[in-house]
């Protein structure tokens, strides 16, 4: 197996970068991962922290160089990072609960698996065509899905997700997986401060121009021009899948 990978992060119009990224392999399994501090909420960076510090640790403690179960890792790992979260709040005794986004996926014999909560989202595109992509945790997201089914409610604020870690209640953690890869396919994990200004037609046109060592950094900085002087922190992940190395 062999991986291009690339991630990139800035904070755009805001005082400080709450988003993380991270990626970690052993060669035979690979796990990448964006977390995104939620910034209405106190210490929304040491909670993005804390969540990929949480899986990365499980990762290269379980994966001997695989993992026997990887869609049952990326679940116990969400929720051993949500429980961690409750813990750093008792002990920290803050007013409020520090709390993230998290969207995570595993590479490993040619399949991915996937893993999010909250609304940093993962694409997969293969051949330029968008393959698929998650769901965002949402009311807006929500409201998109209502509109096909009926009126959506104009009171529900659009912006407010409905799940993320480290919140009082539990989590919803949606996974997908295993998808077999191809050749070329591209991943793109990133945070809503990447997609939000963006279209989908430009997130996916951007995820394939070339290498994703310069396809991300162009994405990134795409974002943050449309987003302009008070924009979010914008933070890409992108690989491209390779058989063999």
């Amino acid at each position: 197996m062999s991986v291009e990978i690339f991630h990139e992060s800035h904070r755009g119009g805001r005082q400080r970068n709450e988003d993380r990224a991270g990626h970690w392999s052993t060669g035979a399994a690979m796990l990448m991962a964006v977390a995104d501090g939620m910034g209405g909420h106190p210490h929304g960076d040491r909670a993005a922290e804390s969540a990929l510090q949480t899986l990365s640790e499980l990762f290269l403690r379980q994966a001997n160089p695989e993992l026997p179960l990887p869609g049952g890792f990326l679940d116990r790992a969400f929720r051993e990072a949500h429980r961690k979260l409750l813990e750093e709040a008792a002990e920290w005794q803050l007013e409020e609960n520090h709390r993230t986004t998290l969207v995570a996926c595993l590479v490993q014999k040619g399949l991915l698996w996937w893993a999010h909560s909250g609304d940093s989202r993962l694409y997969l595109a293969r051949g330029g065509e968008l393959v698929l992509r998650t769901r965002d945790h949402s009311f807006a997201e929500l409201n998109e899905a209502l509109q096909h089914g009926g009126a959506p409610d104009e009171d529900v604020p659009a912006n407010i997700l409905f799940s993320c870690l480290g919140s009082t209640s539990r989590p919803l953690i949606d996974r997908g997986g295993p998808w077999s890869l191809a050749e070329g396919d591209r991943v793109l994990l990133c945070s809503d401060g990447l997609w939000g200004p963006l279209s989908e037609l430009s997130v996916l046109q951007g995820m394939g121009q070339g290498a994703v060592a310069q396809a991300v950094p162009a994405l990134v900085q795409r974002a943050l021009a449309a987003a302009g002087p008070h924009g979010d922190n914008v933070t890409a992940l992108g690989c491209v899948y390779q058989s063999a190395g």
